[in-house]
């Protein structure tokens, strides 16, 4: 339920609170509360009100010291481990500094914001240098839904936050001792780490592709005499940048990889031309070796599928789409971002199944599940995530195979790229409402008001 906050002036730090609210979170025989606006926490007198509006009523010294900013009333209140939650209030971490946070710049992050009416509360956006540790404030910006515009100012810590910036461990530390452990998408995990972990599950197993570190040319010869075809990825590599494909064909060794959008052939007539030119080329210690799946082509160009997952309000995970991937044609990777395009999966099930719908739906289900246990292994792991992007490929005989998870910055234009604006927008509010549900409100989980 929405309420909507007021200031009294009064000389005492007091929150007057609608009878009926106050019944119901069983507070009447109470005569003082502790209260919260992200981090910052405050002690004040209980009263209650009969109006029939559901109103709030702050003292202006605790609105004043909190640093409310007055185009926002509208405030939703959960009561959670003996404190009075009023938020939500949500904060996005973001790179640069203060001082480069034009309007221009961060006019991007509105996207975030779509389906604010549902959120309410109090959104942030605020980069390292902002943080008032001491005082659990920021130094940033607030949106204002009146005027759908970023207004800038201090405001109190949130107390939930999106990270949309790598940290380092000693930021980890700072923000765990300001808001515990809610913040997420704050873990940056390489293949060779989701490789370890996901191969440990049983049910995961069957979906990977045989991985060795590159550092060892021999595990390279071996992985390589097993398979004939093998893709040399760097462990961090993004976008599909610095993979290589190297194939045995009889006694020769083909290198394929990319450079400027072109496709580079190298051809070895034996082993030890290739052992030199990797180990003297490539720093090696930086890469895995996996072997090669023929995924399924279309016109030549070699298909995926982007499966975007993410915590919903109830704070368990969901898949709101997938999106099938195309790279360019004759490249070795289907990134978008190295010449290549997107359409809605359930086209490409239905083009691969030739129509046959209920084989589509079969397969649209393994994917979903693949990808969900995915997350779920993740967590067990002790990874806070609220948001990621998980590539999975179907061979010519139709197994799936999981090729990578971006956890970093999934990129969410992807739908966009496949003409799914409902997507797109879905996936852009997702983060938020599972960072409303993380801050007490929201979900069948809840208790607010």
């Amino acid at each position: 339920m929405n309420h909507i906050l007021k200031t009294i002036s009064t000389p005492n730090p007091t929150i007057s609170l609608p009878l009926n609210v106050l019944e119901k979170l069983l507070l009447g025989d109470r005569e003082s509360i502790t209260i919260s606006f992200g981090a910052i926490k405050e002690t004040v007198a209980l009263m209650h009100h009969d109006n029939l509006e559901q109103c709030i009523y702050l003292s202006d010294a605790i609105y004043n010291k909190c640093f409310l900013p007055k185009f926002i009333d509208v405030y939703e209140i959960a009561f959670v481990n003996e404190i009075l939650i009023i938020g939500p209030v949500i904060g996005m971490l973001i790179r640069g500094k203060v001082d480069e946070l034009t309007k221009q710049r961060i006019k991007i992050y509105k996207n975030y914001l779509i389906d604010y009416k549902h959120l309410n509360g109090l959104i942030l956006l605020f980069t390292l240098d902002g943080i008032d540790e001491k005082n659990k404030l920021i130094n940033g910006y607030a949106f204002n839904p009146k005027e759908h515009e970023w207004e800038e100012g201090i405001y109190p810590f949130p107390s939930v936050v999106f990270l949309r910036k790598p940290i380092k461990e000693s930021i980890r530390k700072k923000l765990y001792g300001l808001i515990g452990t809610n913040f997420f998408n704050s873990h940056v995990f390489n293949k060779w780490e989701m490789w370890e972990w996901l191969s440990g599950h049983e049910q995961i197993r069957k979906y990977l592709p045989e991985t060795v570190l590159g550092e060892n040319i021999d595990n390279i010869k071996r992985l390589l005499d097993a398979h004939q075809e093998t893709f040399i990825k760097p462990r961090a590599g993004m976008q599909g940048s610095g993979i290589y494909q190297l194939s045995k064909v009889d006694q020769e060794f083909i290198l394929t990889y990319r450079v400027k959008d072109k496709n580079i052939i190298t051809v070895f007539e034996n082993w030890e031309g290739v052992e030199y030119y990797l180990t003297s080329e490539i720093n090696l210690q930086n890469y895995i070796v996996q072997q090669r799946i023929r995924l399924l082509t279309k016109e030549n160009r070699v298909m995926d599928v982007r499966v975007i997952v993410g915590k919903n309000h109830n704070g368990d995970w969901i898949v709101p789409g997938m999106v099938t991937k195309f790279g360019e044609k004759d490249s070795i990777v289907s990134n978008i971002s190295s010449g290549g395009s997107a359409q809605k999966v359930w086209k490409s099930l239905c083009e691969i199944f030739q129509n046959d719908f209920k084989k589509a739906f079969k397969k649209y289900m393994e994917i979903e599940k693949l990808a969900l246990t995915s997350c779920k292994v993740l967590e067990s792991k002790g990874l806070h995530l609220g948001y990621i992007g998980i590539d999975i490929g179907m061979d010519e005989n139709h197994n799936l195979w999981l090729i990578e998870i971006n956890n970093r910055s999934p990129d969410m234009t992807i739908a966009l790229d496949a003409d799914d604006y409902q997507l797109y927008y879905k996936i852009k509010s997702s983060p938020l409402h599972y960072a409303k549900w993380l801050s007490g409100f929201g979900g069948e989980k809840r208790d607010g008001l």
